[in-house]
């Protein structure tokens, strides 16, 4: 389905789910958690590792992992939130627990993991009320490296009052890019605008980082876990503690752990191009925040 330039990625039909099964979500929702089912909330800023983790995860015979399973609705989660627009969110919460619903009936534990939980994560774990909370992270560089390769604010913005919320955008090609590459509103927008693309992406993941985490923190800790990628890439030891921890069954072999990271990772995505020495000093700038964050979580 088409709608301008957009293409919409989502549909009652392709989801399996039945227009009618949205009315007594809430009720099969309730009764399966109250029966043992477990469920995992995974958030992250972006490119930290977040699908070869839900991989991980639906390589066992018990787990599900879903990476944004609902792109567009998702986004606009948190676009509303980001830009705190009067608008109800009752009918994605809904669908989030009919995506959780359908896992839980092929296996015991869902993580569902998605970077625009971000914005209302407080909410949304009041809505879902999760076993655990999982905030997965990356090293800076190369997080805002690899968005630079996917091509992130590339676009020329057009807007007329930055004291609103970023509207329609005729070159903008998917919904959910436009609802999840939020912008800053207010006067910064200018100043904004003049950065280069890396230091508008600096801006971006600092800003993400710094809001998971104030809502991250107001969590028991007991119902938290970090995922921090340069520790967990391909270590075998790191896998065997996480299976632990969250009761994954049957233990994979090392070969068959190994090999899983083949599935998501393309070259492409991480090839570092020569930053110039005004992207460096805009860069340096704008993730201060984020370093000291991700030092202090993953440490």
């Amino acid at each position: 389905m088409k709608l301008g330039p957009f293409s919409i990625n989502y549909s009652i039909a392709e989801r399996g789910f039945e227009p009618n099964g949205y009315e007594n979500v809430d009720a099969e929702f309730d009764a399966l958690k109250k029966g043992g089912k477990k469920l995992l909330l995974g958030v992250f800023p972006a490119r930290s590792g977040a699908r070869w983790l839900c991989d991980i995860f639906s390589a066992h015979d018990n787990a599900i992992g879903t990476l944004e399973r609902y792109a567009t609705p998702e986004a606009l989660w948190r676009y509303i939130k980001y830009n705190k627009l009067p608008i109800d969110t009752a009918g994605i919460v809904r669908l989030i627990k009919c995506g959780i619903v359908a896992d839980w009936k092929k296996k015991d534990t869902s993580l569902i993991f998605s970077p625009y939980f971000s914005h209302g994560l407080l909410e949304l774990v009041g809505a879902l009320k999760p076993d655990t909370v999982i905030f997965a992270l990356n090293d800076p560089r190369h997080t805002v490296q690899s968005l630079y390769n996917k091509g992130f604010f590339k676009e020329t913005y057009f807007r007329d009052d930055e004291n609103l919320a970023l509207g329609y955008q005729p070159n903008i090609e998917k919904m959910h890019w436009l609802f999840g590459r939020v912008v800053p509103n207010g006067a910064y927008y200018r100043e904004w605008l003049a950065l280069t693309r890396v230091g508008k992406i600096a801006w971006w993941g600092n800003m993400l980082v710094r809001d998971i985490y104030e809502q991250f923190t107001q969590l028991p800790q007991e119902c938290t876990w970090i995922f921090d990628l340069r520790k967990a890439d391909q270590n075998y030891e790191y896998y065997k503690e996480m299976a632990k921890r969250f009761g994954l069954e049957p233990l994979l072999p090392e070969r068959t752990f190994l090999a899983l990271k083949e599935k998501t990772v393309q070259a492409k995505d991480n090839t570092p191009h020569e930053w110039s020495a005004h992207e460096e000093k805009e860069f340096t700038e704008l993730t201060g925040e984020w370093y000291r964050l991700y030092s202090s979580l993953t440490a």
